[in-house]
C-alpha cells in the first residue's frame, strides 16, 4: 500500500462527494460518515481531497522518497 487515505469524523459531514469521485471505490459510508473501507486501493489521485469541503480526507503519500543524488542518477532509468 503506497497510499493510506483516512476520515477526520469530526469534520465530515456525510455529504458523499468523495464516494462519487473516488474511481477506486476506497470509500463507502458508516454511521453517516465516509469511511476508507478499501484502503488498499487508494491510487492517490487526491481527489477525494479536491472535493472535500470540510477538509476532512488525508492521503499518506508512504512511497519511499528518493534523495536528489538518486533521482539524478537514475533519471535516465526512470
Amino acid at each position: 500500500m503506497s497510499f493510506i487515505p483516512s476520515v477526520d469524523k469530526q469534520k465530515c459531514n456525510g455529504c458523499e462527494d468523495c464516494i462519487e469521485a473516488c474511481t477506486a471505490e476506497v470509500f463507502e459510508m458508516r454511521d453517516g460518515k465516509a469511511f476508507p473501507a478499501n484502503a488498499d486501493a487508494c491510487q492517490g489521485c487526491e481527489s477525494c481531497i479536491e472535493v472535500c469541503r470540510e477538509a476532512a480526507i488525508k492521503v499518506e503519500d508512504t512511497r519511499v522518497q528518493l534523495s536528489p543524488t538518486c533521482e539524478a542518477l537514475l533519471k535516465n532509468i526512470l
